[in-house]
């Protein structure tokens, strides 16, 4: 995140390019269908057959009304009039019955596309590239797809259903409308045009500024968490800077709020205006019902007919030009989704199948840079190890160390030069396969909300129940503190769920430790494999490492001279560039940069504190 986007909300312009494509109707009805077709079809069967019961309900009424004005001059049964009240009853459990199917159908369809749009995004995310979830353009498209999961397909379906629906509705109810005189529908029509067009205005300036919210939203939502933290508590309240991110928070909100108003404001008055205007249309409509009423031209029931037909017609023009308004908004919201399941996916078992151990580890001219720089992080970097060995990283930070680490382990792939596995070039062999053979613990190590033995067997899900190999890792790894827990291997670890119990930095990156030597791996990495251990448990760490290290390629990063001098071969790097390289004691012999910073750090150890003044007595 840059600074200028974390100290103010930014100002947002339109997206010109901002629309939906021809097949996502299509491809959204096709996830629908998939989601679950009995449940879609019993839906639509419902939705249709309810869209013909206003118009059947309109007529049997009107015929009730006019039997019961025959009734009252003696020219109509009793017996009659109970055979048109049975079928308004038989309409109105017909109707609760297709209600219940359809709320039914509705409610588990919603479900069944929960799960899938879920499954998809999931599934997606587990195919991007490393690369992709460094870029903040990614977050934005995960998150705009996130929250529109499940609600935005099941809109899309229901609305074009209801179009249908509205169709048979607005036909059948206008035909008997029509009968009433030749004005009559088209200005019950027009009627319900204003409100219609000013809600698709304003639905689609809602989406727009949704969007454009995105990233804004994001960081308001950083800043909320930060004061919610548990990790981050102590260091809140200890520099007290609780009111600077509560300002920071504030002014997002503020800015928000702006625009909200802006849109509701403008939506209220635009909103009295079609209301009058349907107001006046619908006033002169009655005009002309009233008017042929007066000449005896109409009956009774005619007359219920239009007063009950007007809100019908109203309310289905306004659900049917709403459906087809809500049908492109929805488009524009799943075009959210479309944009992260078409982001460039990497296939992981792409490749031919590597099998057997690593031997050797060779860097030919190998250079790196991310997409969309102009800045190269490696230029040129040659190296080989061989089984048996040690190579060390050193480097100031941002100088290309753990980069190097992300193409050793098929993380990232070179922009020029090539890795050679065992003399054959990497990218002839999946990714996937050539990482089994690898086994890593980063500097920002994963604390896995999970159980101890979870944490540990993860690195070979395949081997979740190997608790002796656990045990195993556990011992080289020098985490004993997990025999005192409550439960050992099946203790739950963090504060996230109920029961879990907290772990230290320093019992945190033992089991990270013990992860990385449960996996039986030919190559290991460590990334400041000491850094939240005290100077005991650094050198037992160490002691370990050595023991692991004989039969194995092992690469180090660390700013600890102590565990970089463990290595057989030092590579010194500055600006992605490797500037020295060599043994500890040639390097030291050369007396240059890593001399340098090996007699900076060793200086701090040989130096003598300053004697501390002696209190005077008061």
């Amino acid at each position: 995140m840059r600074p200028d986007q974390f100290r103010a909300p930014r100002e947002r312009k339109p997206d010109p390019n901002m629309k939906m494509r021809p097949g996502d109707l299509l491809e959204t009805l096709r996830i629908v269908w998939q989601a679950s077709p009995r449940h879609t079809l019993m839906y639509a069967a419902t939705s249709l057959l309810s869209s013909a019961l206003p118009a059947a309900n309109l007529y049997v009424g009107k015929l009730l009304l006019d039997e019961v004005a025959q009734a009252a001059q003696g020219n109509v049964t009793y017996q009659a009039l109970l055979t048109l009240l049975s079928f308004q009853v038989g309409l109105t459990v017909l109707g609760s019955l297709l209600s219940t199917f359809q709320t039914t159908a509705q409610q588990l369809l919603g479900d069944s596309l929960q799960h899938s749009v879920s499954r998809r995004i999931l599934d997606k995310a587990s195919g991007l590239s490393v690369e992709s979830f460094e870029n903040a353009d990614t977050y934005d498209k995960l998150q705009q797809a996130y929250r529109e999961v499940g609600t935005r397909p099941l809109g899309v379906a229901m609305q074009l259903i209801g179009l249908i629906g509205a169709v048979v509705t607005l036909v059948s109810v206008g035909a008997l409308i029509a009968r009433l005189g030749f004005w009559v529908l088209p200005l019950v029509l027009l009627a319900s045009l204003p409100g219609v067009w000013v809600s698709n205005r304003f639905g689609v300036e809602n989406y727009r500024m949704l969007r454009w919210q995105t990233h804004d939203a994001r960081v308001q939502n950083y800043l909320g968490s930060l004061l919610t933290s548990d990790t981050l508590v102590k260091e809140v309240r200890l520099f007290g800077f609780e009111p600077y991110l509560l300002r920071r928070w504030r002014e997002y909100y503020l800015g928000f709020r702006k625009q909200l108003e802006d849109i509701v404001r403008r939506r209220a008055l635009w909103g009295f205006g079609a209301s009058l205007l349907s107001a006046l249309l619908i006033g002169l409509a009655s005009a002309l019902i009233l008017r042929r009423a007066a000449a005896g031209q109409i009956s009774v029931g005619d007359f219920s007919v239009f007063i009950l037909g007007i809100a019908q017609v109203q309310g289905t023009v306004s659900g049917f030009l709403s459906g087809i308004s809500g049908i492109y908004q929805n488009l524009l919201y799943m075009r959210n989704l479309f944009e992260f399941l078409e982001l460039p996916d990497r296939d992981l078992d792409a490749g031919e199948t590597w099998s057997g151990p690593i031997h050797t580890i060779e860097f030919q001219e190998v250079g790196f840079r991310y997409p969309l720089t102009d800045r190269d992080v490696l230029k040129g970097v040659n190296f080989t190890v061989t089984r048996g060995q040690a190579l060390a990283l050193v480097g100031e930070n941002g100088a290309g160390k753990t980069t190097i680490v992300k193409l050793l382990t098929r993380l990232f792939e070179p922009t020029s030069g090539r890795i050679l596995l065992n003399g054959l070039d990497a990218t002839r062999f999946s990714p996937r396969s050539v990482q089994r053979e690898m086994s890593i613990i980063f500097q920002d190590f994963g604390q896995y909300q999970m159980s101890v033995r979870d944490n540990v067997a993860i690195a070979e899900v395949q081997r979740l129940d190997d608790v002796p190999g656990v045990e195993t890792a556990i011992d080289r790894a020098g985490a004993e503190y997990v025999d005192t827990l409550p439960d050992r291997l099946n203790t739950p670890l963090g504060r996230l769920f109920q029961g879990g119990r907290q772990l230290s930095g320093g019992q945190w990156q033992r089991l990270a430790l013990a992860r990385l030597y449960f996996r039986d791996a030919s190559v290991l990495v460590f990334d400041e494999p000491t850094a939240a251990l005290d100077a005991r448990a650094e050198f037992e760490t160490m002691e370990a490492l050595r023991e692991q290290a004989r039969e194995r390629i092992t690469f180090l990063i660390s700013h600890r001279f102590s565990t970089v001098r463990l290595a057989d071969y030092i590579i010194v790097l500055d600006g992605g560039v490797v500037t020295e390289a060599g043994s500890h004691s040639e390097l030291l012999a050369r007396n240059g940069k890593y001399a340098a910073l090996y007699n900076l750090q060793a200086s701090g150890y040989a130096s003598e504190p300053p004697t501390p003044a002696r209190a005077q007595p008061v």
